[in-house]
């Protein structure tokens, strides 16, 4: 092969005609006392194909010849390449890791993510990859990943141990990065696909509870009578409660609404949660309840906006869930200091009403809201295709399974709305129940009770006074007193005189004759 002048470049071409590289100099153009005058850069510049067949441009050198042997080289290296002769991925392999993780934050931040989304990514992957001591490529390994999450869930809270929950966040970032690098074609597979979450179910640490009508009338009547917190005054944080609990918008979604995205005049009324805010990435437009409509015109005429694009609400604090757990204290300190006596006051303070935490060891903060609206929703009865829809759940999993929140007590009634089909059964066991005092007849003894007639010669016998009630297989035999014929003998047992003829046998009870056994005990009632 020898290099041609083609299109003002030296080129290559190879056996089937094509060509390879070519080597040529930038041209630029300047504007001189009003002429265009161009000008070559003193540099060659290599232009040709990868392995890959992806074009590429590279820098050579003042001098053409070292800049054509260059070009020779990079084709030989492409070839090698393409017949799988060399490793194409060599050069990243021997790249830092933080430079990767460079660019990984910036393809994030070139997608749209939100500025927290990425800190918190890229936070993470860096933490993972620190404790692994992980500084290029080949370093990072599954086993050292999982160990070292491993020992973090082991440790206690206070010496920065992690819930299951966290752990599965980190690695679900380490993998979200190491699959950009394959598909940015930096690595050839990843090293991480093998590891699999955890049931965080097992290690839940931070479930939160939906409240209960009670509990949220007495929130919001104890917030509007409340002291200003976090310069929000108190019918400021009323609002705030009432409209996420009615519509389920979180706390940056609620931080983000104007006057115009609320639309009062419509039937029904609607508020619109605009896609940049919203963390699905779309407008997101939700009905209003008439009782909520009627509180924001209200306050919109008292707020008076000049200008539509103002905030609805003017603070909406960071800590919501601490602005939250103050408010339901004072609501519970005051629900205490009504008791009617001591007693009453003392059961309350053992109560977990309106706790941050209850009992399960739940909390209340302030996306507990979202919890009881959805709630709510499936309390009343409403769809749970609709629920999700105004849950803007991208599955009806998440809807029903971590938002809706049920009690025993709601099981149990569901449970008594299953038809009843115990009746023949319990009409069949009152039947079944003989002998005296409505004792059932599997409580009585298998065997013949040892209560036999034991002949006299005044021809008088002798019974038990007295036997055990509940029977059993080994029976007494009772001599104590003796008794005619006929003679009440036990609540359980009568005594039977012995005869030689079956007429003269008497029947008591409701048992029927039985010729083959002289002088047996029958029950009586």
């Amino acid at each position: 092969m020898f290099w041609i002048w083609s299109c003002g470049r030296f080129g290559r071409r190879n056996g089937k005609g094509e060509i390879m590289a070519r080597i040529f100099k930038q041209t630029t153009t300047k504007t001189v006392d009003g002429r265009k005058v161009r000008t070559k850069s003193r540099k060659w510049y290599v232009e040709y194909r990868d392995g890959q067949g992806i074009r590429r441009r590279k820098p050579g050198y003042t001098d053409k010849q070292a800049t054509q042997q260059l070009a020779a080289e990079l084709e030989r290296k492409a070839d090698r390449e393409a017949s799988g002769l060399t490793d194409r991925f060599a050069e990243h392999r021997k790249r830092p890791l933080t430079e990767h993780v460079d660019d990984w934050e910036a393809s994030l931040r070139d997608k749209a993510c939100t500025p927290e989304y990425v800190t918190l990514s890229v936070e993470r992957v860096r933490s993972v990859l620190n404790a692994t001591r992980a500084t290029v490529w080949p370093d990072i390994d599954a086993n050292r990943v999982s160990g070292y999450l491993a020992e973090r869930r082991e440790s206690p809270r206070k010496k920065g141990g992690l819930s299951i929950e966290t752990c599965n966040h980190h690695l679900r970032r380490v993998k979200q990065f190491c699959r950009w690098m394959v598909q940015t074609r930096r690595a050839a597979d990843n090293p991480v696909e093998s590891l699999s979450l955890l049931n965080a179910r097992t290690d839940r640490r931070h479930d939160r509870r939906a409240l209960a009508d009670d509990e949220l009338t007495r929130l919001l009547d104890a917030t509007r009578e409340g002291p200003t917190r976090l310069s929000v005054s108190g019918p400021d944080r009323a609002r705030l409660y009432q409209l996420a609990v009615e519509t389920g918008l979180r706390a940056n979604e609620l931080r983000s609404l104007k006057w115009n995205d609320i639309a009062l005049g419509e039937d029904p009324p609607t508020v619109t949660v605009r896609a940049v805010f919203s963390k699905h990435r779309r407008d997101d437009t939700l009905p209003l309840r008439a009782s909520t409509a009627a509180m924001l015109a209200r306050w919109r005429r008292e707020h008076d906006p000049q200008n539509f694009h103002d905030p609805v609400f003017a603070v909406v604090p960071e800590k919501t869930a601490k602005m939250l757990r103050a408010d339901l204290d004072a609501g519970r300190s005051e629900w205490i200091e009504e008791a009617p006596n001591e007693d009453i006051r003392r059961e309350r303070k053992r109560s977990s009403f309106m706790s941050y935490r209850d009992d399960t060891g739940s909390v209340a903060d302030f996306h507990s809201l979202r919890h009881t609206f959805i709630t709510n929703l499936a309390r009343s009865g409403a769809h749970p295709r609709v629920a999700q829809q105004l849950a803007r759940h991208s599955s009806i999993t998440l809807t029903m399974d971590r938002y809706s929140h049920t009690v025993v007590g709601e099981l149990s009634d569901a449970l008594n709305g299953l038809p009843d089909l115990s009746g023949g059964e319990a009409e069949h066991e009152q039947q079944r129940a003989t002998g005296t005092c409505d004792i059932d007849s599997r409580s009585l003894p298998t065997g013949l009770p040892i209560c036999l007639p034991k002949r006299a010669a005044s021809q008088e016998t002798t019974a038990a006074s007295h036997c055990t009630k509940a029977g059993s297989d080994t029976a007494v035999a009772c001599r104590e007193k003796p008794t005619k014929q006929g003679a009440e003998c036990t609540s359980l047992h009568s005594v039977a005189s012995e005869s030689d003829t079956p007429e003269s046998l008497r029947v008591l009870g409701f048992e029927p004759k039985t010729y083959g056994l002289k002088g047996r005990c029958s029950t009586t009632e």
